[in-house]
């Protein structure tokens, strides 16, 4: 592949094209490849679950199946298939994991060479391109297949135009969209799809996707980062990438001097997040601030010994910030971050100063 930027490739780590082996989704795949060997085969899934848990690579899996499949489909001389595998030298596993396969289209937002940038939306003349891929002949019976990622990402012009495709699908083709926030989708969308949820995964998948990425870090780290990733593999391989670990101990360190906070640490922070390579730094503590919060409400609201296992050095956090206030004041406060967040993004307001202002929030509770 090319070094143009990917918007569905987390950098540093290897595509979901590219994954061989999918961990803690078996259950998943045995709904898809059932409904397969059914002869009902639905022609429309909607892929949900969080971000990062896995939905890219659990396309690609079910389409390099699809497009390996034999004539006509529906197994071979020993009968239906009773695994997404594809043995290595397949053809088509070869073209899909070089980005080239004739019967696969992937819509994503794609790298502008005009304006030097990926843009933040899939636009409308992305789904109109897929006129030119309905054309082409389906030699020798086969599948073609299409993957939205995500069509939470679609304007509202594109999703309307995916939805008159799925009104009136192409023959034997497959479409697989991707959604992190299903609800927010055109019900005439969800109602054309048969919805598949992928479930977070559980602490030993977790450890064994992690394994190759972990080794440099400690096993009370590893721990740590399981609970910040809250069963995402992509979000924890973000956290490491970004330095979530050592921004969350910050988060805390800073916390702890509740309710006067430490200016110098607070800057220290916002310093790293306002860096010309700070953005992953950044987007991290945006994603950290309004989790913990929602963490400590959680906590607040249950007994402390009935709650969650909490990670080193929280609990007496959270118990000083209790002190001062009920858990729905920092409910509310969690709301205010939420907002200014958004804003910042919408406006592109200064990092160092938004990071500063979500830590003031919390100074001004007082």
């Amino acid at each position: 592949m090319s070094d143009i930027p990917e918007a569905d490739k987390l950098e540093h780590y290897p595509h979901p094209r590219d994954c061989a082996h999918l961990i803690g989704h078996e259950a998943a795949e045995k709904v898809f490849l059932d409904n397969f060997n059914s002869g009902r085969f639905h022609h429309a899934w909607l892929v949900t679950g969080a971000k990062g848990v896995g939905k890219a690579s659990f396309a690609y899996r079910a389409a390099k199946f699809i497009l390996s499949q034999p004539e006509g489909g529906g197994g071979d001389l020993f009968g239906p298939p009773d695994s997404l595998d594809v043995a290595e030298g397949t053809p088509s596993l070869a073209l899909i994991r070089a980005g080239s396969h004739p019967g696969l289209a992937v819509l994503r937002r794609k790298y502008d060479p005009k304006d030097k940038k990926v843009p933040t939306v899939i636009r409308v003349k992305d789904v109109r391109d897929l006129a030119n891929f309905f054309q082409l002949t389906v030699a020798n019976d086969h599948w073609r297949v299409v993957i939205v990622d995500p069509v939470d990402e679609m304007n509202s012009n594109a999703a309307n135009a995916i939805l008159k495709i799925l009104e009136e699908p192409p023959e034997r083709t497959l479409f697989l969209l991707l959604s992190h926030t299903p609800a927010g989708l055109l019900p005439t969308i969800r109602s054309r799809c048969r919805q598949l949820a992928l479930r977070p995964l559980g602490d030993d998948a977790m450890r064994n996707v992690l394994a190759p990425y972990s080794e440099t870090i400690s096993p009370d780290q590893l721990d740590m980062l399981l609970a910040l990733a809250e069963g995402s593999p992509g979000k924890a391989l973000q956290m490491l990438d970004a330095g979530g670990l050592d921004i969350f101990a910050g988060l805390l360190d800073i916390l702890k001097e509740y309710p006067r906070l430490d200016a110098e640490k607070m800057h220290g922070l916002a310093d790293l997040a306002a860096k010309k390579d700070g953005e992953g730094v950044y987007r991290t503590f945006c994603e950290l601030y309004p989790w913990w919060l929602s963490r400590l409400v959680r906590t607040g609201s249950q007994e402390f010994d009935k709650s969650s296992p909490l990670l080193p050095g929280e609990q007496v956090v959270m118990q000083r910030l209790l002190n001062r206030h009920a858990p729905h004041k920092w409910a509310d406060l969690w709301e205010a971050g939420n907002r200014l967040m958004k804003k910042a993004d919408s406006v592109n307001l200064d990092r160092k100063q938004v990071v500063l202002n979500l830590f003031l929030n919390v100074e001004r509770m007082n």
